[in-house]
């Protein structure tokens, strides 16, 4: 079983909880409030596999903030087989770069097929890799004791 995720926020009960709300609409999760907690289901991405995590939500006050608390209890991932493929392609690339000068008659242009396999796979996955976890959700809710707030939580321009 994975450790809960934890994070302080300078906030009150209340307003963490509005908070959850709207960080779990702004990922496209959902979240059913239950007294100081409720049930919270999360979209997240870890590299070149996607999924959902199921679990439960505390808030407890805690010195001037309060604690979050994310027990997950089942997670499901799925792998993007198409990004795979592609990157499989651009491991396609580095072999024959590596194959063109130890193969005897090869052209030169095995290389630069290579080369540009590697390159596609690159643009089309690589740089598209992303890493989206509870941890990342937690730090979006709002902020951190001795934190400047920032977006809904700054106060008024004077």
């Amino acid at each position: 079983m994975d450790p809960p995720y934890e994070i302080e926020l300078d906030l009150t009960p209340d307003e963490a909880l509005e908070a959850l709300s709207d960080g779990a609409d702004a990922w496209n999760g959902t979240w059913h409030r239950q007294g100081t907690g409720g049930q919270l289901t999360l979209p997240v991405a870890a590299g070149v596999r996607y999924g959902v995590l199921y679990g439960s939500v505390s808030v407890q006050p805690s010195g001037d903030g309060v604690r979050v608390t994310y027990h997950v209890d089942r997670s499901e991932y799925a792998t993007n087989a198409g990004a795979v493929l592609i990157l499989a392609l651009g491991a396609l690339g580095v072999l024959a770069m590596l194959a063109w000068p130890l193969l005897p008659g090869t052209s030169p242009n095995l290389a630069g097929s290579g080369f540009i396999l590697i390159l596609l796979a690159w643009l089309v996955v690589g740089r598209k890799l992303r890493h989206r976890g509870a941890a990342d959700f937690l730090a979006s809710l709002g902020p951190r004791p001795g934190e400047t707030p920032r977006g809904p939580f700054a106060p008024p321009p004077s």
